[in-house]
């Protein structure tokens, strides 16, 4: 029997996590264990997944989520066969492990990413996330990642590859590409990646989602781009992504000169006109005049 260590980070999930912990531990055909990191929350969601023996429990300050699960994931024990990460707020269908597993062994693949079931607070079916087949391309998790984490199920030996310290990601970079960023761009990059466009997870969408399925109505999109502007850290998530990923994973990356450019774009005249002039490669996630204003404004 496969032995999978699921990875999870809370924040104030204490209405649905108790229900999140159990469709975990109930599922068939692998033996698993649960390692919880809880970022600092205010609520009771350390007392009760502490009422879990099972469950493998940090109490941590806030750090914000990915750079979360990017520390749990660190000092997860690299002896299982499988990892998997959870939100603190879907349910599990209880061959959601098994299937995946099934699916990575099948394809010969070492990432694993399906499609989401979204359905609201109460669990009740609102739509498949993806009526297609979403591009994983490197250039597509660098325009808009949609390998979503909570779905991720992924081999020990691509663990040991994410999480060798030299090749760690940089605090400020998870404060704007959380970790699911992180590790689809590098299943790109190493051609690791399977999809599944089934799903065996019901994916919540409530009013206090870190990350929700939704797209955020114009008055919202406005306010995030407005602190992106007036909040250096905020900006240049694409550039911040591509230049880490050249300096961490280069011996992968080199085939992918739009990585290089993006890189660099800020501080080289050259690449900011050749990325200016590459919206084709990104005309699916943005308008031009949006695409030219990111570049323009420093916030690409």
């Amino acid at each position: 029997m496969n032995r999978v260590a699921v990875i999870m980070s809370t924040y104030n999930g204490e209405a649905y996590v108790r229900e999140q912990l159990e469709s975990i531990l109930n599922q068939r055909d692998v033996e698993v264990s649960v390692f919880v990191r809880d970022d600092g929350s205010k609520d009771r969601t350390a007392k009760i997944i502490q009422e879990y023996d099972k469950v493998h429990f940090i109490q941590g300050e806030n750090i914000g989520l990915g750079n979360s699960f990017m520390n749990l994931l660190y000092s997860v024990p690299s002896d299982y066969d499988y990892y998997a990460l959870s939100d603190q707020d879907d349910f599990w269908e209880n061959i959601k492990l098994s299937k995946a597993i099934a699916l990575l062994k099948q394809e010969n693949k070492q990432l694993y990413i399906s499609n989401q079931k979204c359905v609201d607070k109460d669990k009740k079916f609102i739509m498949m996330r993806y009526s297609k087949m979403p591009k994983l391309s490197p250039i597509d998790v660098l325009s808009q990642n949609k390998g979503t984490g909570c779905t991720m199920v992924f081999s020990k030996e691509f663990k040991a590859l994410i999480t060798e310290d030299t090749r760690r990601p940089s605090e400020a970079l998870l404060k704007v590409r959380i970790h699911d960023v992180w590790i689809t761009m590098i299943g790109a990059l190493t051609n690791s990646i399977v999809y599944d466009p089934n799903a065996y997870i019901l994916y919540r969408q409530h009013g206090n989602n870190v990350v929700g399925a939704f797209k955020p109505n114009l008055r919202k999109r406005i306010n995030i781009k407005i602190k992106k502007i007036k909040n250096p850290q905020l900006r240049n998530g694409r550039s911040l992504l591509a230049a880490e990923i050249i300096k961490h994973y280069k011996d992968y990356a080199s085939a992918y000169q739009i990585l290089f450019v993006c890189a660099r774009y800020k501080t080289n005249i050259q690449d900011k006109f050749t990325l200016l002039s590459s919206y084709s490669l990104f005309k699916e996630y943005n308008n031009i005049f949006t695409f030219w204003c990111y570049i323009i404004l420093g916030i690409f």
